[in-house]
């Protein structure tokens, strides 16, 4: 019986020697969140963004050694190269968060519930996008891609502190959010 661990390894050799099933098999487990967290960046232009970071992957990824950890921090340190160049070109400083595509809600719940869940997400977008844009790329890192602290400075370029500041920063901006919305009289929708 293999481990998790040497199927990864099995599939990226496979991938590095050009099978098409490997490389299908890390599209698959890789592009879903890729999709979402570029989307939460740069909502327009995500999937153009997605397809230059496989390129990227394509071309270094004979180049990469590591083990699944290691490659998930590659990968999305690529994404986030590819957002940050995006970035430059458009000349933004601030990036409007609309609601990624398939960020509705899980397909299990009741049509109220999906509805609900649904206005959920539109709210909490519209709060990150309050944000600073380092900040909402930690809670975007953290949340939509999984990482913990150590693997978000690693993609960002940053250190573990500098991380944790800026999640702790965001998280304090926005309960002082909810906070001005709860004394104006309600939760703003």
């Amino acid at each position: 019986m293999t481990t998790a661990s040497e199927q990864f390894e099995n599939v990226l050799a496979c991938a590095k020697s050009g099978d098409d099933r490997a490389i299908t098999t890390l599209y698959r487990e890789l592009h879903p969140s890729l999709l979402r967290y570029l989307r939460s960046q740069a909502p327009k232009d995500g999937e153009d963004i997605a397809s230059q970071v496989w390129v990227d992957v394509a071309t270094a990824l004979v180049r990469f050694s590591g083990d699944e950890a290691a490659f998930r921090r590659w990968f999305f340190t690529i994404a986030h190269r590819r957002l940050t160049d995006y970035r430059r070109r458009e000349g933004r400083s601030r990036v409007a968060v609309d609601p990624p595509e398939g960020a509705s809600a899980p397909y299990h719940l009741g049509p109220e519930m999906q509805a609900v869940a649904a206005s959920e997400t539109e709210v909490a977008l519209r709060r990150l996008a309050d944000l600073a844009p380092d900040q909402a790329e930690v809670v975007f890192l953290r949340v939509l891609a999984g990482f913990d602290v150590e693997d978000v400075a690693a993609v960002l370029g940053k250190t573990p502190g500098a991380v944790r500041v800026l999640q702790h920063r965001a998280l304090r901006r926005l309960r002082e959010q909810l906070t001005t919305e709860r004394t104006r009289g309600g939760v703003t929708q």
